[in-house]
């Protein structure tokens, strides 16, 4: 039997490939955060914010309604009347802007539709339309 003397000398190489390909992705990622950068860098004169007016402010009221049509707001009874005096004030106290109060209406699921719908009226009349209305998923109730 006789062997071969000739072996194959094999060689192991790094394919270049990808690293190049990360190489070029990451001088694309510098040069545009670098670009960023110097428009963030220029010089601006901001307006104060006593300059430009107050932040805004958000007023939240949460009006709840028993299973007998009781408005409740912190606490408190009041009547239709009542809570849409107290929700003018506030809306007068919010500089006319009903986009600043957050009113969320939580109501019994026993309570009567009607009184949802006078309340939610009441409110249109006013000029708050943004309402927001608490409901609980199926899933979240305990039999």
């Amino acid at each position: 039997m006789k062997l071969s003397r000739h072996r194959r000398i094999t060689r192991l190489g790094i394919n270049m490939t990808p690293m190049i390909d990360i190489v070029f992705l990451l001088i694309i990622f510098f040069m545009t955060v670098s670009q960023i950068t110097h428009s963030l860098e220029h010089p601006l004169n901001l307006p104060d914010i006593e300059q430009g007016g107050r932040s805004p402010e958000t007023i939240s009221i949460t009006i709840n309604l028993d299973d007998e049509g009781r408005l409740i707001i912190a606490g408190r009874q009041y009547s239709l009347a009542e809570a849409l005096a107290a929700t003018q004030r506030e809306l007068e106290r919010s500089r006319q802007r009903p986009a600043r109060l957050n009113i969320l209406i939580r109501g019994d699921r026993d309570c009567p539709g009607r009184f949802v719908n006078e309340l939610v009226q009441g409110l249109n009349e006013l000029g708050v339309y943004q309402i927001r209305l608490s409901v609980q998923s199926q899933a979240g109730r305990q039999p």
